[in-house]
């Protein structure tokens, strides 16, 4: 047992579906160089018997880097409820993969060294919580005053997991010299008019936007090297991305008839490309 390990109760390891991955039991004794050892676990339980509050075991990992909560596996109280101490100080990823319904808050704990976090539902929390965070993935409000906090941290990604506002996301996202980006639902983009407000641009992720037509913005990002557009099925210009000299990687997949025969040619020079459900 080293790095990718799954914690959970045995009496629930026959209804874990993941293969290939070490197994660790909350209620079965564990040394401590097995716990020293793990650097990536998965917090997991079936979604009728929760996790309440986050194993103590957790605090003996102390070679521990990423950690997944599952979706459907914990309760809030695991969040809300942790303090200080109850995560590795050299924690670095945090992905809470569950949504509960109603805005998560962050506790009064800090996280130094983390650098990456996602979190699949509504999210309240202060900055000084992450003082190193690089990566964030979020489904922010209404009116993105949680973007807006977030763009006091040091950022290079941002991935929304909802997009609620077309006139002011770009202006609001130039604060930080982003390299990647992801904008990953929504029906209100319909343009990216105003995204070469972010030139530093080098990966830029859309899908499931319902609406987004005009991809011409794209000719504006002098160093965009991969994009992957996925489920955009309204888009009318899909030649831009002849233009795109830069671009090294693409993926189109789930965008319907957008005139793939007229990009085929630049399709053919790129270094690798993943097309599907795309004619």
């Amino acid at each position: 047992m080293a790095s990718d390990t799954v914690l959970l109760h045995s009496s629930h390891a026959e209804q874990f579906t993941g293969s290939g991955r070490d197994l660790l039991f909350l209620d079965r004794p564990v040394d401590a160089d097995t716990l020293a050892r793990i650097t990536s676990l998965q917090l997991w339980a079936p979604h009728h018997d929760p996790i309440q509050q986050l194993p103590p075991i957790i605090t003996a990992m102390t070679s521990l880097k990423s950690l997944t909560i599952s979706g459907s596996s914990t309760a809030p109280s695991l969040i809300t409820q942790a303090g200080q101490g109850d995560l590795p100080q050299g924690l670095a990823e945090l992905h809470l993969q569950q949504d509960y319904g109603k805005v998560l808050t962050w506790p009064e704990v800090a996280m130094p060294s983390l650098t990456t976090l996602s979190v699949a539902g509504r999210f309240r929390f202060d900055n000084a919580a992450f003082p190193a965070l690089t990566s964030l993935s979020i489904y922010p409000d209404g009116p993105m005053k949680v973007v807006r906090q977030a763009m006091d941290l040091p950022l290079t990604e941002l991935n929304l997991l909802n997009v609620p506002n077309d006139d002011e996301l770009f202006p609001l996202l130039a604060q930080r010299p982003l390299r990647r980006l992801g904008l990953l639902s929504g029906t209100k983009l319909t343009g990216l008019a105003g995204i070469e407000r972010l030139p530093h641009l080098e990966t830029l992720r859309l899908k499931n936007l319902r609406n987004l037509a005009d991809i011409a913005g794209l000719r504006t990002l002098p160093v965009l090297r991969f994009l992957d557009l996925q489920y955009c099925k309204k888009i009318t210009n899909i030649e831009v991305l002849n233009d795109l000299e830069p671009l090294r990687r693409l993926t189109l997949v789930g965008c319907g008839n957008v005139g793939l025969p007229t990009i085929q040619e630049r399709i053919d020079r790129l270094e690798k490309s993943t097309i599907g459900a795309t004619a």
